[in-house]
């Protein structure tokens, strides 16, 4: 809790100037405010004893007018700085969040729901600003209201101040008690939001899979549960939280109470005046403000406490992916070894890959072909530093990869993984995310080469159409060849494709094939694919089975040897 309390500062801190002159106007605001009850008491008091004038009168209305134009101002401004330096730290911990995420290993990912990061980065975000915007403003208002309040009751008569401030010990011990159940339960609530926000992605993403099984009505019974934890978790926190408006008011309450007996008995005494006791019950009313912040402060704060904390332990995460500067000399020129690879998935026993070598000198070509789960996407994802392979088991340019920087090693592979995802924008924008600087003809000639640019220009914008979430609008077969053209526009040394041809038919594949062998033939080229077809053409082709290699050379050279390769092969040519 702590902890989170000291994040908030020091995120507040980060825009101190806007806070100093916010607090500056604050400041002249309640100067104003707490001036006007002394006004109020000198009419009171001149009016009671005939000795007012009304040109004295109306002096005393003008300075009146001219406190209330001053509190109007400066409360605009206040405002204006606070609110603009909690914005400004919503901005900065989004900012944050995402830049850090995009910096962390896919080991993270694996193990994180798309839910926890999106609820990060709304709802914790969002109730760290109210803290910012309004919690520590309310708490520093407050301080200031309740202790010149207070001391200005002391100095008009003391006596009444200690009996009319007996009940606020009590408000003291009421948020003590309360400090860590709010904590707790507010981050329970955050955490079951998350599930909930994880839940409805889900949905809405998987929505045809759901349809296509007529399971509407099951999954919004999911969706219900799920709301439902929800509910009793918020409501299970606002119970503690109700508790505090009704408190404040029956304290206050009592306070006037106190106030109307013990003053109203000095005033008839005769050892208080009446315009100090209007005063006083003016400096009273304003105390209640400071027992009404006391408790939104404490439930804000300690929310954005628990929030933070949150937040704090994904940006503490340091599970990052390296950001080392570039060794001096070094190339990549699409030359690579990969020697006695033995890898294992973080959490596995069983290895995914044994003792896999292999070499492709830069501009040549190789293909790798395997039955389901024989380690070929692993291959692809270890060359990419997806996840980092054992210690010099692969080289790109001569160096070790681990040795390279990963956004560095990246820059020069263009690769295409087995899922093929677009982002919601338009056919042209998708295309440029290698390359921002593509004219429009270098477009059109990749997508040729994906046998892709005749049905671009059948849709409505052509290259100018936007494309659903994650490229719904196109089918299987189009998502891929769109990812294949932005890869062969992108300006990398080495191309790796990933069965990037799975849901093409063989037509098709036959022609982009063909229209790729110029490519392969200026780049290194790595080609992964379940179809024999796909991978006949190269230089050399590995067979993969059980994460090994049990086969290598050229299609002419295995398909004349008893094998794997030929087996598929025959199957392959069987089904044509």
């Amino acid at each position: 809790m702590k902890q989170g309390v000291k994040s908030i500062f020091k995120e507040f801190w980060g825009h101190r100037w806007k806070v100093v002159l916010g607090l500056a106007c604050l400041l002249v605001v309640d100067g104003a405010q707490l001036t006007i009850p002394l006004v109020v008491k000198a009419v009171v008091d001149a009016i009671s004893e005939a000795t007012a004038t009304l040109p004295w009168i109306a002096k005393e209305a003008l300075i009146l007018f001219g406190l209330a134009m001053v509190v109007a101002l400066f409360r605009f401004a206040w405002r204006h700085f606070f609110f603009s330096a909690a914005r400004q730290v919503e901005l900065d911990l989004r900012n944050r969040i995402l830049d850090h995420m995009l910096a962390l290993s896919t080991r993270y990912f694996t193990k994180t729901r798309t839910g926890e990061v999106m609820a990060l980065a709304t709802n914790d975000v969002e109730s760290v600003r109210q803290a910012i915007a309004m919690g520590f403003v309310a708490g520093f208002d407050a301080s200031i209201y309740a202790l010149v309040a207070i001391g200005a009751m002391f100095w008009l008569d003391p006596v009444l101040a200690l009996w009319t401030i007996v009940p606020l010990p009590f408000l003291a011990l009421l948020m003590g008690v309360s400090l860590k159940a709010i904590y707790d339960r507010w981050d329970r609530v955050q955490a079951s939001f998350e599930g909930l926000t994880e839940k409805v992605r889900e949905s809405v993403a998987g929505i045809r899979v759901l349809r296509a099984y007529a399971q509407e009505d099951g999954d919004m019974e999911d969706f219900g549960r799920r709301s439902k934890d929800y509910y009793d978790k918020y409501m299970h926190y606002e119970k503690v939280d109700a508790v505090f408006h009704p408190a404040i008011l029956l304290l206050a309450g009592t306070c006037v109470a106190i106030l109307l007996g013990v003053g109203g008995a000095r005033v008839m005494e005769g050892r208080t005046s009446i315009g100090s006791f209007v005063a006083f019950s003016s400096y009273l009313g304003m105390l209640t403000w400071p027992m009404i912040a006391a408790g939104w402060m404490l439930s804000l704060v300690q929310r954005a406490s628990a929030s933070m904390d949150r937040i704090d332990a994904l940006l503490r995460n340091d599970d990052i992916e390296d950001d080392r500067p570039v060794p001096e000399g070094a190339r990549i020129e699409g030359d690579i070894e990969v020697r006695g690879l033995d890898f294992a998935y973080p959490g596995q026993v069983e290895p995914a890959l044994k003792g896999i070598s292999f070499s492709v000198p830069a501009g040549g070509s190789l293909g790798i072909v395997g039955e389901v789960a024989s380690g070929k996407s692993t291959v692809a994802q270890l060359l990419c530093r997806m996840y980092d392979p054992p210690a010099g088991t692969v080289l790109l340019g001569g160096r070790d990869a681990l040795e390279l920087p990963v956004g560095f090693l990246r820059a020069h592979i263009a690769y295409v993984p087995q899922e093929a995802f677009l982002f919601s924008d338009t056919v042209a924008e998708n295309l440029r995310l290698g390359n921002p600087d593509l004219t429009r003809g270098e477009m059109e000639r990749a997508c040729r080469l994906a046998a892709l640019h005749d049905e671009i220009t059948a849709l409505p914008k052509g290259y100018d159409t936007l494309l659903g979430e994650r490229g719904i609008t196109l089918s299987g077969g189009q998502k891929q060849r769109l990812c294949l053209a932005r890869a062969l526009l992108k300006p990398a040394p080495i191309l790796l494709l990933d069965d990037t041809l799975s849901a093409v038919d063989a037509q098709t594949e036959q022609a982009i094939l063909a229209g790729l062998k110029g490519e392969t033939s200026r780049r290194t080229t790595l080609v992964i694919s379940h179809r024999a077809s796909a991978v006949r053409d190269l230089d050399r082709i590995l067979c993969l089975q059980n994460g090994a290699v049990v086969q290598s050379g050229t299609h002419e050279e295995m398909v004349r040897q008893e094998g794997f390769y030929k087996v598929i092969v025959e199957l392959q040519e069987m089904e044509k």
